[in-house]
């Protein structure tokens, strides 16, 4: 027996299992072409989705809100400190159902108004500018006259497209279809129906109120632009939900470390609506706080006016006493000292009355608990307390100057009462008239150019980046997953040698086409012509040469020269690798015979331009001889067995003595006769033609055969007596950096 070298040890370092860098890289970069397809994917589903979406607008105007009024002085005239923060109350005031509700009021902000857009890319197109002649021009003619069909008798489709709006200045609905969807659908001629749930409810034209009192209907459609047939969606909403939709699009912002200045923001889909709208809100605002402000001032002159009348009279018949008692008495005069007396009685007097005055005012807008009352309380307390211990002193004077000097602090008193609400009825009536508030609108509402939102670049390069962060895991999770074969090494860990590595062919698939035979569900894969005479220089070409050498040694110590290539599951390239390792070993000026024993699905006659039938299957039945079955090829040398009519028992025919006796007999007249079975796992007829052969080789594909199966296999020939050769490693992708020996030749070995 002749000893032939073992395989030589490959110049790849082993693999290890373990995730390292350089592993991570080649093999994203050998699915690059998968992770950018799905960014690509990634890309023009987040632009398309950004497009897809409103136009948002925003408007922005500048307010100042001061800490006073104009009519402060006669609160600081009264002596009333500020409390709480008056901006902090302006700003809750601007955000309030009293300036927003009226605002939506004035601008009927309840009515909802929203087009009918095509489905799925009706925004889309619409965003982009296509009109309705522009659609119709570039849709397909089956395409219109399935929407026609659909949507109606013509082409007057209910869609809205870009350049057409519907304007409604009012819409009364009864309570109970507060917040139902409305239909308006625009007719020739401006006319318009209001549909709800396909019952006609108004019919009229624009520029026209229309209205139905039994059912309590109004409507008015102030401008209408869409071409006859659209339709338009109609909801009046209530007042709560229109001021809280207004109050979500609503911002204020401040400027500046309490500067009192804020910038207030309104953003919205309809970009002919947010100007009007900050307007409108901001004009509210304003004006409500100039009336408050008024309300004060007038509140206060209603106080005065009640007052001095009552003062003047109360003056009038302390005047009156005095001069009568002084004319009773002969004009009786007061001493010095108590002259002093009654200006100090006169003084805490005013006082008490200038308390009671405020105490009026303050017990209007607070409780007796707030401490502005009680601050005012303890005041009160104090003069009462200095006016009794005045009042004693002028119980110690003879009868005649008491009663003059009482005369006299009446008199006195409610003449300065009087001639300080004079004075102070006065400075109300110009507070009034010059009540300005304390808010002002620096900056008007303005439209700011462009949009805010959508974002369109940001969300294209945020979803294409989330596409490519997902693909990467993808391959990172299957590579992390795959147990299938890669290496040589795996092989020859399982008792497989490897007798040869054949990189995978860009050039093959120009060759390869998909096919689904008959009375089958799944197609497959064939190839029409051979690599090996197609591109001879090809280096999968150069790697079956590399085999051919191999064999011729390995075959020297076999029974015959025959030799099965078989493989553990479709798909993995052994027709191929049969088929052109045959037009390699011919051009190399042996004669070869190729047998295709796959009588269910083989497709070796694809390989040589001819048909199927006529093949193994007649032959081994004995319908055909063997001149007939045995086809000649263009390439010198070589010629091919097709498979035959697909038969009902391949195996059994396989098992027959025929096909023995006919591979006694083709061998005594080749140099090489390659047989081409089907998987070993999926049917039995390698096993039955295992036996037959001198030589045995199993293709493995590259990333496809998990070990697993491999060890299957294996374990099935040798229990059916056929012991394999080796193996072949088919369809190695060199990645990126090619560090290992097999992936960037035809490197082989052979025992």
């Amino acid at each position: 027996m002749t000893n032939f070298p073992s395989p030589p040890p490959s110049s790849a370092p082993r693999e290890s299992d373990d995730l390292n860098l350089r592993k991570l890289v080649d093999t994203l970069s050998d699915h690059r072409w998968f992770i950018v397809s799905v960014t690509g994917f990634f890309l023009l589903a987040g632009y398309f989705n950004a497009s897809s979406q409103p136009r948002i607008y925003q408007a922005d105007a500048l307010v100042q809100i001061e800490t006073r009024g104009s009519n402060l002085a006669f609160m600081e005239s009264l002596g009333e400190p500020q409390q709480g923060n008056p901006t902090s109350a302006e700003l809750e005031i601007l955000q309030s159902r009293m300036v927003l509700g009226e605002t939506t009021d004035r601008l009927d902000l309840a009515i909802q108004v929203e087009p009918r857009r095509l489905p799925v890319v009706g925004d889309f197109l619409v965003h982009h500018g296509v009109n309705q002649q522009w659609f119709e021009s570039l849709t397909p003619e089956f395409i219109r006259q399935w929407l026609a069909d659909s949507e109606g008798d013509d082409w007057n489709t209910p869609y809205v497209w870009a350049g057409e709006s519907l304007r409604v200045a009012r819409f009364d609905v009864p309570e109970e279809n507060v917040g139902s969807e409305h239909v308006l659908r625009l007719l020739d001629g401006g006319e318009f129906e209001l549909l709800l749930e396909e019952e006609t409810l108004l019919t009229g034209s624009v520029g026209e109120t229309v209205q139905n009192d039994e059912m309590g209907y109004r409507l008015f459609v102030s401008q209408a632009e869409a071409h006859p047939g659209a339709e338009f969606t109609l909801v009046r909403t209530s007042a709560l939900s229109a001021i809280g939709e207004l109050k979500k699009r609503f911002e204020i912002i401040p400027r500046g470390l309490e500067s009192g200045v804020y910038e207030l923001t309104l953003n919205g889909a309809d970009q002919n609506q947010i100007q009007p709208t900050l307007d409108t809100l901001t004009s509210v605002f304003l004006t409500q706080n100039v009336q408050r402000h008024s309300e004060e001032a007038e509140n206060q002159i209603a106080f005065l006016n009640e007052q001095i009348p009552q003062v003047s009279n109360q003056l009038s018949d302390a005047e009156g006493m005095l001069n009568d008692y002084r004319a009773q008495r002969d004009s009786v005069d007061l001493t010095f000292e108590t002259q002093n007396l009654l200006t100090r009685v006169v003084d805490v007097e005013n006082q008490l009355g200038e308390l009671a005055m405020r105490e009026a005012d303050l017990a209007e807008r607070y409780r007796p608990s707030h401490p502005n009352y009680q601050t005012l309380l303890r005041q009160r307390g104090q003069l009462e307390a200095e006016r009794d211990r005045l009042n004693a002193l002028v119980s110690e004077l003879p009868e005649t100057q008491q009663e003059v000097l009482r005369l006299t602090r009446d008199t006195q008193v409610n003449q300065q009462v009087y001639v300080q609400l004079l004075n102070q009825l006065q400075e109300m009536r110009l507070v009034k008239a010059g009540t300005v508030g304390n808010v002002r609108i620096l900056d008007a509402a303005m439209l700011s150019p462009g949009t805010i939102a959508p974002r369109i670049p940001l969300i294209t390069a945020v979803s294409g980046l989330f596409g490519a962060l997902l693909a990467i895991l993808l391959v990172i999770v299957r590579m992390l997953l795959s147990r299938s074969i890669k290496t040589p090494e795996q092989l020859e860990e399982l008792g497989l040698p490897v007798y040869a590595t054949l990189p995978n062919s860009g050039e093959q698939a120009g060759l390869t086409e998909r096919i689904r035979p008959r009375r089958s569900k799944k197609s497959q894969e064939v190839f029409r012509g051979l690599l090996a005479v197609k591109k001879p220089a090809e280096i999968a070409v150069e790697a079956l040469r590399g085999l051919r050498t191999s064999l011729y040694f390995a075959m020297l110590e076999s029974d015959n020269n025959r030799l099965m290539i078989t493989g553990a599951s479709p798909g993995v390239g052994k027709s191929f690798i049969a088929a052109n390792l045959a037009a390699v070993c011919a051009q190399a000026g042996q004669k070869v015979l190729l047998i295709d024993a796959d009588m269910r699905r083989g497709h070796l006659h694809h390989a040589f331009h001819g048909k199927g039938i006529k093949g193994l299957s007649e032959l081994l039945a004995r319908r055909i001889s063997m001149e007939e079955a045995i086809r000649h090829s263009d390439l010198d040398g070589l010629d091919y067995v097709a498979r035959g009519s697909v038969p009902p028992n391949p195996s059994e025919l396989l098992m027959q003595q025929s096909f023995h006796d006919f591979l006694d007999t083709i061998s005594q007249h080749y140099d090489l006769v390659i047989v081409d079975t089907p998987p070993i796992l999926a049917v039995t007829d390698a096993s039955v033609v295992g036996k037959l052969v001198g030589t045995s080789l199993m293709v493995v594909r590259f990333d496809t055969n998990p070990p697993g199966e491999i060890k299957a296999a294996k374990r099935r020939l040798e229990s059916a007596g056929v012991r394999l050769k080796g193996g072949i490693l088919n369809g190695v992708k060199k990645p990126t950096s090619s560090r290992h020996g097999y992936y960037g030749s035809y490197l082989y070995a052979y025992r």
